[in-house]
């Protein structure tokens, strides 16, 4: 068999350990492949990958900046070396290197997200919708990005826009409990209880194991002053997770309220 085609399927089955979390072996064969050839820059960034799942940020920034030596065009690696800096608390520089990243390559659509949650972190909302927005122009079926979209607007008050964005997410994923239980969130806030409740309670429909979506459904239910309904939503969270010391207090207050 063709040397070259040797490499090809160890490349392969490094991708596919990396996928399935086994860094060891994944790493193992990276390391076979780099000896073989150090310019590889798909395989320096596997490594750097690996590195950076392993929590090993100094050997992931080194494989990052390899890649860079052999490509500075290549948009991956300053995204994977953002991807350090922002583990490090270092944002300025983590943002510097996902701007550069999407300068580089334009529909890079995970570069956008990185760089949308750096902005978060770094309290630059109005940016970090923008990036959410252009990961979505790219590939507007991303419901989970959507759906921290609307999270991100929520967190702004912009509620209409909000409530758009889940609705999106729910019509492109109609399983899709997370943003069934945002909504839930937005109507609440708007003063929507009985159509809080029913999305609440779609959310827990379509994941039994879904504890905030029980927690908001039990507060919602409380304050509708349906007590019944929200003992047992409680109850359901607390079967999940049993040390929960809000749900423990908020159940004591229906008892309290039931008299």
């Amino acid at each position: 068999m063709p040397h070259f085609i040797l490499l090809l399927g160890l490349a392969e089955l490094a991708h596919r350990e990396y996928q399935m979390g086994d860094y060891e072996n994944a790493e193992r064969h990276c390391m076979q492949l780099w000896r073989q050839d150090p310019t590889n820059t798909g395989v320096l960034l596997l490594l750097s990958s690996i590195h950076f799942q392993c929590r090993r940020l100094d050997k992931s920034a080194h494989f990052s900046t390899l890649a860079i030596k052999q490509n500075p065009m290549l948009a991956e690696a300053y995204s994977n070396l953002g991807n350090v800096f922002k583990e490090r608390g270092q944002l300025q520089e983590a943002l510097e290197n996902y701007r550069h990243a999407v300068r580089l390559k334009p529909d890079f659509i995970d570069g956008y997200i990185n760089l949308a949650a750096a902005l978060v972190a770094a309290g630059d909302m109005e940016q970090a919708v923008q990036a959410y927005v252009s990961a979505l122009q790219y590939n507007p079926d991303l419901y989970c990005v959507r759906s921290d979209l609307g999270n991100l607007l929520k967190a702004l008050g912009r509620l209409d826009e909000a409530k758009a964005c889940y609705l999106k997410a729910i019509e492109t994923c109609p399983t899709f409990a997370v943003a069934w239980s945002n909504l839930g969130c937005v109507f609440n806030a708007q003063g929507e209880i009985w159509l809080a409740i029913h999305h609440f309670e779609k959310a827990v429909a379509l994941d039994p194991n879904f504890l905030d979506a029980y927690i908001n459904l039990g507060n919602v239910l409380k304050e509708a002053r349906i007590f019944d309904r929200a003992v047992a939503a409680y109850l359901r969270a607390l079967n999940l997770n049993p040390s929960n010391a809000v749900v423990h207090g908020n159940l004591a207050c229906v008892y309290y309220e039931q008299g």
